[in-house]
């Protein structure tokens, strides 16, 4: 009897004066009494626990995260970013140790397959595009994990069988320097970056092997193939990193670049001359998601900070960095972010199913 008074205080329903006068009932009661009292004092503690647990369905997460005591968080974010996000988790959640290491996509990816391989089970958390998360996914080094957060994320955001939600998306565009290019003057399309005029005149990531593998599918494979093969011929500068590569465009290394929107917004609200086209077609889109690693050595930390990430406390965080988060219930930044003004085409995870291939190809295409 006394240790289920125990479970019924820690429910937080001891205070209840009708449960403190059934208790006292039981102690100077009769034995035929005691039994009556017994059966509805049991089914008054299943009720009180379901409730708590209804209350705070994190409640056993919290709890067995404390035990856990550290996060490993592996990301492709930029270092302010991840900084404030593991700031927040840990002042909302200070029993928790959080570890960061931050890489670029492929960097990080080559990381992750490489420890697995050796047996070297490091991470907790990881966060990158949904097309190198899918290559981790097929390799069974993710597990799944339906978030209570989810449910905020639009279904295109997140896969059916939780092995990944989003957290912000991408936008690939046109970049210019307004000093460098006038708004008349600016490409309008993709296609436009052909012109003779723009030859050597070109920034890009070296890396852009997941634009290339969605223009595949939503052009075909051979007409994306001549693009790129034609863009190549425009001898582009090659730089390591969107943000380098902005930088380099108000810079006026180049007077055009291929560039992440929000990103482009960022730098111009500082006021640099930067600016985006945006009527190309299309603008590929490309989730950046958080998943959860199918040997953590931490999983409940885990588990709360992916819940903490998709909170919309979370997702301020990442807003206030011009991301266009994944909640349906945060704006863009600005309005030009807006994607119902845009010809979206965002990025199908499936395409990790071939991600070697297109990738051969893309370096194949830009003597990489």
């Amino acid at each position: 009897m006394e240790e289920k008074l125990q479970l019924l205080k820690s429910t937080g329903s001891w205070k209840n004066r009708a449960v403190k006068k059934l208790v006292a009932q039981f102690r100077k009661g009769s034995t035929v009494k005691k039994y009556l009292l017994w059966q509805l004092f049991a089914g008054l503690v299943s009720i009180c626990l379901v409730a708590r647990l209804n209350a705070d369905p994190l409640q056993k997460t919290l709890e067995e995260a404390k035990r856990d005591g550290k996060l490993v968080f592996y990301t492709v974010l930029t270092l302010p970013e991840s900084q404030a996000l593991l700031k927040g988790f840990q002042q909302k959640y200070p029993f928790v140790q959080p570890e960061l290491f931050r890489l670029g996509a492929e960097k990080m990816r080559t990381k992750i397959l490489t420890e697995a391989r050796a047996g070297r089970h490091l991470f907790d958390v990881t966060s990158m595009d949904v097309v190198e998360t899918g290559v981790l996914q097929r390799q069974g080094i993710l597990a799944p994990y339906k978030a209570l957060a989810r449910d905020a994320i639009p279904a295109g955001l997140r896969d059916d069988e939780g092995y990944w939600a989003g957290i912000y998306v991408r936008q690939f565009v046109l970049a210019y320097n307004t000093r460098l290019v006038s708004q008349k003057d600016a490409p309008r399309d993709w296609w436009d970056l052909l012109n003779p005029r723009w030859k050597g005149k070109i920034g890009m990531d070296r890396e852009e092997t997941e634009w290339y593998a969605a223009l595949a599918e939503y052009w075909g494979r051979d007409k994306a193939r001549k693009f790129m093969r034609a863009l190549a011929a425009q001898n582009p500068a090659l730089h390591q990193g969107h943000t380098l590569v902005a930088k380099l465009t108000v810079a006026g290394e180049f007077p055009l670049s291929i560039a992440h929107a929000s990103r482009v917004e960022q730098i111009k609200a500082q006021g640099a001359p930067l600016d985006w086209v945006d009527s190309v077609d299309p603008v590929v889109t490309s989730p950046s998601v958080i998943s959860l690693s199918a040997r953590a050595p931490h999983p409940n930390a885990a588990r709360l900070f992916i819940e903490y990430v998709l909170s919309r406390e979370g997702q301020m965080l990442i807003h206030d960095n011009f991301r266009v988060t994944a909640r349906s219930d945060i704006p863009p930044p600005t309005k030009k972010l807006d994607q119902k003004r845009l010809r979206l085409f965002f990025v199908n995870p499936k395409i990790a199913d071939r991600y070697n291939e297109f990738q051969k190809d893309y370096h194949e295409i830009f003597g990489q």
